[in-house]
C-alpha cells in the first residue's frame, strides 16, 4: 500500500507585484496554516519516507514549515522543476520515478495540478484544493508506477479551516 499526500503551498503574498510568480513568498499572516497542518498530519501518524517539492519560493517556505512539524529533515527534500507550472500528468511522471522502497510520499506543489491529479488518478471530485490544503491518497500498488487502473482511495482531504488550532 502506497500513501501519497499532496499538499498545496501556503497562501502567497501578492504585495510586491514586481516579483516573478516563481519568487513570490508565502503570506506572513498565513504561516500558521502550514504549522497547524503539519501538527495535524503528525498527530494522524504521517511519517513521510520522501518529500518532493516544487522549487518555487512559496513551496520551499511551506515545505520548511511542514518539515518542522512532521520532524522530517528539510535537507532530504527533492526539488523538482517539473512540479512548477505543470499538469496532473507532469505530477504523475515525477511520482512514477520514486523508488519502490518509499511507501509514504509527500508532494508539495501548486494548483490546479494538485486538484486535477486527485480527480484524475484517485477518482474523486474535489472542486479546488485551497492553499495549504491536503489530499491524502492510498494506492494498492507495490511501486509508484501508478495508473488510472490502480485501486486508490481518498483517505483524507483537509483544508486549513478544518484543522485550525
Amino acid at each position: 500500500m502506497k500513501q501519497l499526500v499532496l499538499i498545496r503551498h501556503t497562501k502567497s503574498d501578492w504585495s510586491n507585484f514586481s516579483l516573478r510568480d516563481y519568487d513570490r513568498p508565502i503570506k506572513e499572516s498565513r504561516k500558521q496554516d502550514a504549522t497547524n497542518m503539519a501538527k495535524h498530519l503528525y498527530k494522524l501518524g504521517l511519517q513521510p519516507d520522501g518529500i518532493i517539492c516544487s522549487p518555487a519560493l512559496r513551496t520551499k517556505q511551506t515545505a520548511k514549515l511542514l518539515c518542522k512539524g512532521l520532524k522530517f529533515d528539510f535537507e532530504k527534500i527533492v526539488f523538482d522543476e517539473r512540479l512548477y507550472e505543470s499538469s496532473a500528468e507532469d505530477y504523475m511522471a515525477v511520482i512514477q520515478e520514486v523508488v519502490a522502497v518509499v511507501n509514504t510520499l509527500v508532494v508539495i506543489g501548486h494548483n490546479p495540478s494538485i486538484t486535477y491529479f486527485a480527480n484524475k488518478y484517485a477518482n474523486v471530485q474535489i472542486d479546488d484544493v485551497p492553499t495549504t490544503g491536503v489530499v491524502w491518497l492510498e494506492f494498492s500498488g507495490k511501486d509508484w508506477l501508478l495508473s488510472k487502473s490502480d485501486k486508490s482511495r481518498l483517505k483524507h482531504f483537509f483544508t486549513p479551516s478544518s484543522v485550525s488550532e
